[in-house]
């Protein structure tokens, strides 16, 4: 074997251990973060409204307790006195990354607590990593605010990616039969709207509850959605930013490896 081979395997074989190394890494910084999750009414204003704000603590690649909600009707003083709102903030802001950075800034302030990353996610991409599993059980007990009104019921369903993108754009609530709640505007349902999402949200993150094929499926689509921009993460570190640029089936090799390690 020549020197020009060995050297070229030499520089193959870094090649690949640095790969390994900047994969890994990325994957363990994501899952030692605060991230907020916004959920998107794509169909409404450029970048859609904030209908669902929900944020998730992950330690060790996994959720620690329930998803926090945050009301789309809040903000900051600053902001609120320039009539902008958490659930109006990519729209009425210049650009998508003041648009974030507002979202962000009122939610650190109503929830007090830091938030590392930013992630987007349209109701039509919701609905494609759902169905790409199966319908999600939701098993919970709310106690909504309505107005001046409290409201106390359990939600014991199963909720399919339609009935979520519905619920997102607040069409349907899964689960849902009150007729006297379900007449209310629907600005005022935010947290019927924030509880069946976030715990559909949350059964989604427990990985280790799919089959192999379908925690491979769960990755691809969740990849085809990133790259199509219906999934979009605020400051991407450099895991990330391999999933968008690497060809396809690199990249759902990437995220397919990450979904098997935490599960």
């Amino acid at each position: 074997m020549n020197r020009k081979l060995l050297a070229t395997l030499g520089v193959i074989l870094i090649f690949i251990i640095s790969f390994i190394y900047i994969t890994a890494s990325g994957i363990s910084q994501l899952s030692n973060e605060t991230i907020l999750f916004l959920f998107l009414d794509e169909t409404r204003g450029d970048q859609g409204t904030v209908e669902v704000a929900s944020i998730a603590l992950f330690k060790d690649a996994h959720l620690q307790g329930s998803l926090i909600k945050v009301s789309p009707l809040s903000s900051t003083e600053a902001l609120k006195s320039q009539g902008v709102y958490l659930s109006d903030t990519l729209v009425k802001s210049s650009s998508l990354a003041e648009g974030l950075q507002n979202a962000q800034d009122i939610v650190e302030t109503t929830a007090q607590m830091k938030v590392d990353r930013v992630v987007l996610i349209n109701a039509v991409a919701l609905k494609s990593v759902i169905d790409a599993v199966h319908p999600i059980p939701v098993d919970i007990y709310v106690t909504p605010q309505v107005l001046d009104r409290r409201f106390s019921f359990p939600i014991n369903t199963s909720v399919t990616g339609q009935q979520a993108e519905q619920c997102i754009r607040g069409q349907f609530y899964p689960g849902v039969t009150d007729e006297t709640l379900l007449s209310m505007p629907e600005d005022y349902l935010w947290e019927v709207k924030a509880d069946i999402i976030n715990s559909v949200t949350q059964t989604l993150f427990d990985f280790s509850a799919y089959t192999p094929e379908e925690q491979k499926s769960l990755a691809h689509v969740s990849v085809e959605q990133f790259r199509s921009d219906l999934i979009y993460v605020h400051h991407r570190n450099t895991v990330l930013t391999l999933v968008y640029h690497l060809p396809e089936s690199v990249a759902k090799y990437i995220v397919n490896f990450a979904v098997r390690r935490i599960a």
